[in-house]
């Protein structure tokens, strides 16, 4: 099997993983054979105190 991956960044005001499904959503616009996901990294921003965006880093696995 071969298979390819992408680096995306997700971001949600939801959740970490609203942010990753949203970079799965994304991925999923220009490919549909996506086969799995690894989160790498998680950020926020944070505005007088509070979480507002979070983000996910992740590498989304598709067949080609």
């Amino acid at each position: 099997m071969h298979v390819k991956v992408l680096e995306m960044v997700g971001e949600s005001n939801e959740g970490w993983r609203s942010a990753v499904q949203s970079a799965v959503d994304a991925a999923a616009k220009s490919t549909d054979k996506i086969v799995g996901v690894e989160v790498v990294n998680f950020t926020a921003n944070v505005e007088n105190g509070k979480v507002v965006d979070y983000k996910a880093n992740v590498k989304i696995a598709h067949k080609s």
